[in-house]
């Protein structure tokens, strides 16, 4: 496939002046109760009994487990959740992120929080909500793996240099309950586009205004989700893949970076626009990752 057909490319609607935003009541979710994770989703109503809460999906010790584990592996992470390149991921940090991953599953938690992604009444694609939505629906994620293991932080998969798709994650192939109904998670790798290399990433990095950095890191955002392909090229399954969530974490790894050399540039949200909905953050609270209890190693 030719070079060009993958190049970072820039969406107009970013260079607009404002952006409006309506909203729009989302459905509520019946299938869990939780308000924090799952925003105006959350049901108004829950049932008088809920079969799994999370505070019953804790951490439990393996057998093999001497003692309580230290997240981040004694990462001198100041208390932060240490999100790291999943090329550096021993086998238990890789066997503990996929164990957490699945129990989300089985609790019927990971299905209600894929189902946000697909309502594109977030107005989270193609527009300058794009960083920090995903930024917040990231943080959503990670609270709900550290519910069940507070040693796991979502990793990142730096594909620039990469260039492959993570060998043991090859393997891993849920089936998630959706509202449409059950999706088994697919993949058509290196198909349909190939993966923007670091001088894509370079160039992206090296414009200084937001909009037009934004555009750009959407565009590799873009190319990484068709070159997976499968249930990663639809807005409505792609989060069912563990990948979706390491993609996103290097595409916001790259935002922190690009906001530390250049203070000052954020999006251009106003009103309605600027709250993350369906959750209740503002866009001034996804500038700082290490107030939102992150960082990246």
């Amino acid at each position: 496939m030719e070079r060009d057909k993958c190049s970072p490319h820039e969406n107009p609607d970013y260079e607009k002046d404002g952006h409006e935003h309506d909203h729009s009541a989302p459905p509520e979710n019946l299938r869990y109760t939780d308000q924090r994770i799952f925003g105006d989703y959350a049901s108004k109503n829950p049932p008088p009994y809920v079969p799994h809460p999370y505070e019953h999906a804790c951490f439990k010790p393996r057998k093999e487990d001497y003692k309580p584990p230290v997240p981040c592996d004694g990462d001198d992470t100041n208390g932060q959740c240490g999100r790291r390149n999943q090329r550096s991921l021993t086998a238990d940090q890789r066997d503990r992120l996929l164990n957490a991953f699945t129990q989300l599953n089985n609790i019927a938690a990971l299905g209600p929080l894929v189902d946000i992604h697909a309502n594109a009444a977030h107005q989270m694609h193609s527009n300058p909500r794009f960083l920090p939505w995903h930024r917040i629906y990231l943080l959503r994620m990670e609270e709900m793996l550290r519910m069940i293991d507070p040693t796991v932080c979502i990793p990142y998969w730096k594909s620039s240099e990469d260039q492959s798709f993570p060998p043991w994650l090859l393997g891993f192939t849920p089936t998630v309950t959706l509202m449409t109904g059950p999706h088994t998670v697919t993949r058509n790798i290196g198909a349909l586009a190939i993966l923007p290399d670091t001088s894509d990433v370079d160039t992206v990095m090296a414009n200084n205004t937001f909009n037009v950095f934004g555009g750009g890191l959407e565009g590799i955002h873009n190319s990484g989700h068709v070159w997976v392909g499968g249930s990663m090229q639809s807005i409505q399954t792609a989060p069912a893949d563990p990948i979706f969530w390491m993609h996103h974490a290097e595409i916001d790894r790259l935002w922190a970076e690009w906001q530390s050399a250049n203070p000052g540039e954020n999006p251009n949200l106003a009103g309605a626009a600027a709250t993350m909905d369906p959750w209740t953050e503002n866009e001034t609270d996804t500038r700082d990752i290490a107030a939102l209890g992150y960082t990246y190693i």
